[in-house]
């Protein structure tokens, strides 16, 4: 479903870097939970397109497993990303540009000639659920009251410091001992579900082509064999920090959370996930096309099965 590719789609798109941090409000304390909620309620509801610079980062024990570079324009009106994301991982760094039109998406890696494209096919029942998405408020206010309720005794952690221009700074700093333990419940599901979906992908009997943006995304940057947590999963720490201008825009924010564990054979690891997003060209950013007219393109099919032509 192309809305789902927008949300998702590059390795830094923007709506997906605010509903990952979205998802941390519920840690936030009083004066600062409402700063740092307003502002995620108006960049989501007002920005029709934006400019977005990311670095993700993972270590494990303290060396590099995978990273992330990537500027990324996005209209959010008419579903249009364009943009280059660098990926570094276990198969080495290429740099994969990235083209989104309201009927699909085309990827390209510098180490290939070849232009990957996926049409979006929809039916009726997806475009009306889009179609009603575009019509609901960003969050509901049974969602607010939900997130409002997981508060619990953290109103005091967060802060928020106001500049003379109404420019605002949010900061959370939460170490494990201060972590709820219906958040720390979670993390050991979480890697549970990485190591299942990676038995999956190790289960299925497809060609993985080498030059695939959407294989080396997963190969590189979810390599769930390399971080297959699987006994005293914890998290250890989790760190916010965000900027928000005067006209209550999510400007810029850093988000690093920390996991400790063991894998099956009882190896200690500490892995640390990192992401950083600046924000800019709030509504003036223009997102750019390909014309793949005379060029080698290869149709990708949404079981991954590809099919030819030139």
């Amino acid at each position: 479903m192309k809305k789902k590719w927008l949300i998702t789609g590059g390795a830094a798109g923007i709506s997906g870097a605010i509903m990952l941090v979205s998802g941390l409000t519920a840690f936030a304390g009083t004066s600062g939970y409402e700063d740092y909620k307003a502002a995620l309620k108006n960049t989501a509801g007002n920005t029709q397109s934006v400019t977005v610079q990311a670095n993700a980062l993972l270590k494990d024990n303290g060396s590099i497993l995978s990273q992330a570079q990537g500027s990324i324009k996005a209209n959010l009106q008419n579903e249009a990303v364009s943009g280059d994301v660098k990926i570094t991982g276990s198969q080495g760094s290429q740099v994969l540009s990235l083209y989104s039109q309201s009927d699909g998406q085309v990827w390209k890696s510098d180490a290939s000639d070849t232009y990957y494209v996926k049409q979006d096919l929809q039916d009726k029942k997806d475009q009306e659920t889009e179609k009603e998405s575009t019509e609901t408020a960003w969050l509901s206010s049974q969602e607010e009251k939900i997130m409002d309720a997981l508060i619990g005794n953290l109103k005091n952690e967060i802060t928020s410091t106001t500049d003379k221009d109404g420019a605002k700074h949010i900061s959370l700093q939460l170490d494990n001992a201060q972590i709820p333990a219906v958040v720390q419940a979670l993390a050991p599901v979480l890697f549970k579900n990485l190591s299942e979906e990676k038995d999956h992908e190790s289960s299925k009997e497809t060609t993985v082509d080498s030059n695939d943006p959407e294989d080396l995304i997963q190969r590189n940057l979810f390599d769930f064999q390399a971080i297959a947590l699987t006994n005293g999963v914890q998290i250890q720490s989790i760190r916010l920090n965000a900027d928000i201008t005067p006209a209550n825009e999510l400007q810029h924010q850093q988000l690093d959370l920390t996991f400790v564990g063991k894998d099956a054979q009882g190896t200690s690891h500490t892995l640390a996930a990192s992401l950083d997003v600046q924000l800019s060209a709030f509504n003036t950013t223009t997102t750019e096309s390909i014309d793949l007219t005379g060029k080698q393109v290869q149709q990708l099919k949404e079981d991954h099965e590809h099919e030819h032509r030139n």
